[in-house]
């Protein structure tokens, strides 16, 4: 971030007592400040040394703060992708953390954290992007991509979207189509979903794909749930963060004539595999049983993890 940051008096502060819990605890020697700049442990420490390329800094936000990350460059790069989790994660949240570490392997990448309000996450969402160093992509998983798509739709600068785990069909079963219809012809979409998410029946998601007047893409795990988990356990990790790395690559560089691509875990030589883009392709073609509107992508107990 560049000395724009300076101006608008972003702090790095200590978090609040919900995200402290989801942070490792302090070693006694380790100030807030070195923490905030992710410096080394002490020599002689136990705790494990900080990731040098994370940055975390906090944006004020009605009277508190929005706890953000800069992954993948310096705070004097431009992001290439401004990113938020769903409703019942954080900063923390595995299934964002492993999509965000892939991306980062290639471009910078803000992850901000906000609450499960939705329209309190859209407001903190403007206010991220009045305070960055905006370059014209904006992304979320779950509800954090109804409060991306909500902004791109409103924000002219915004060229392209990165929708992970769209939640198509709500906890009634009532279809949230309304955020991707409104989507203008101005924003490329980048859908990516896991073939067994239940929470996006796959022929209601390509009728509403055929309807929106943006240009989308799809990419699909095969396997995966509405939390991008596949099996064997051991899959999971590396195919988050495979998402993450298609995402980068196509903000870079996506044809318009080639729109479909399919993920999948080689058993055999143990890693997540990217199939090349093709021309055509729905959800709904590919293998997996068809979700049921309405249906929890996890039993209750395990919602706010998944998202």
């Amino acid at each position: 971030m560049s000395s724009h940051y300076l101006a608008t008096e972003i702090m790095v502060t200590t978090r609040s007592k919900d995200v402290q819990r989801e942070q490792p605890e302090k070693s006694p020697n380790q100030s807030p400040e070195r923490l905030s700049k992710e410096s080394p442990a002490p020599e002689g420490s136990n705790e494990a040394p900080l990731d040098p390329t994370k940055h975390s800094f906090d944006i004020p936000f009605n009277k508190k703060q929005i706890p953000c990350e800069l992954q993948g460059g310096t705070e004097s790069d431009t992001p290439s992708l401004i990113f938020t989790h769903g409703a019942g994660g954080g900063l923390n949240n595995p299934a964002t953390q492993e999509f965000v570490a892939g991306f980062a392997e290639s471009a910078p990448v803000v992850l901000f954290q906000g609450t499960m309000n939705l329209p309190n996450r859209i407001k903190a969402y403007e206010t991220v992007i009045e305070h960055t160093n905006f370059s014209e992509a904006l992304g979320g998983r779950s509800m954090g991509a109804r409060a991306a798509g909500t902004i791109a739709a409103e924000n002219e600068e915004t060229k392209a979207v990165v929708l992970v785990s769209y939640p198509l069909i709500g906890k009634g079963g009532d279809l949230r189509d309304e955020i991707l219809l409104n989507l203008p012809e101005r924003v490329d979409v980048l859908f990516i979903i896991g073939s067994e998410d239940n929470m996006c029946p796959h022929d209601q998601f390509d009728e509403v794909r055929e309807n929106m007047k943006a240009r989308s893409w799809l990419a699909v795990v095969q396997d995966a749930d509405h939390g991008m988990s596949v099996k064997p356990k051991a899959a999971t990790v590396p195919m988050r963060k495979k998402t993450g790395e298609i995402a980068a690559a196509w903000l870079k560089n996506r044809d318009a004539d080639l729109r479909f691509c399919s993920l999948h875990w080689d058993s055999e030589k143990e890693e997540a595999v990217a199939g090349r883009w093709e021309e055509s392709g729905k959800l709904s073609s590919q293998p997996g049983e068809e979700a049921q509107p309405g249906e929890e992508a996890q039993p209750k107990a395990k919602k706010r993890k998944v998202d």
